[in-house]
């Protein structure tokens, strides 16, 4: 009897579920995308070039095809690209960051309506060691400004996929009639 009962309270949990879904191609937002420019304002090399790379290939992981016939589009800038020794040892940096800043968009090909995907304001941080010669650092740097990139494309396709950006309002956040009053700050000293 407590084994049935037991058996009856689990299904009811399963059942119920606990918040998170399962993603399949049936549920995504549209088939296809194609990619669009991607500006590089850095000056990285070649950086518009790795990302566009990237990011068709995480476009393909996730299920989206990548076509330059589809009715929506990824563009978008790199304005950020820093290389920041944090920690040094005997007067030689040994321990670097890599921070990348950007903006995408997905717009609609027939309304040529954007949608934001990432703002300015997440930027993505790696960090990497090394220490020697200078083709050891610039090897080490290549790797993980791969990696930052990989993680900029991922979470875009996440956000175009999860999100659905193009069929949310602007001001989502605020109510018609609605408006918000910003503290007036006041400088520290005074």
């Amino acid at each position: 009897m407590r084994v049935v009962i037991v058996a009856c309270m689990i299904c009811a949990v399963l059942v119920s579920g606990c918040g998170y879904s399962l993603q399949g191609r049936t549920d995504l937002p549209f088939e296809s995308v194609s990619l669009g420019v991607i500006e590089n304002k850095t000056t990285e090399p070649k950086l518009q070039d790795r990302m566009s790379r990237l990011l068709a290939g995480t476009l393909m992981e996730y299920g989206v095809d990548v076509s330059p016939s589809a009715m929506y589009r990824i563009e978008g800038s790199i304005a950020t690209f820093a290389v920041t020794p944090i920690s040094e040892k005997s007067l030689s940096a040994i321990e670097y960051q890599i921070t990348i800043i950007g903006k995408f968009y997905l717009v609609d090909v027939q309304t040529q309506r954007k949608g934001p995907l990432l703002e300015v304001s997440s930027p993505f941080v790696t960090y990497f060691r090394s220490s020697g010669a200078l083709v050891s650092v610039l090897a080490q740097k290549e790797a993980a400004s791969e990696s930052a990139l990989k993680d900029l494309s991922q979470e875009l396709v996440r956000r175009m996929i999860y999100k659905k950006p193009l069929d949310t309002p602007k001001s989502s956040t605020e109510k018609k009639g609605e408006h918000r009053v910003e503290p007036q700050t006041v400088p520290a000293g005074r």
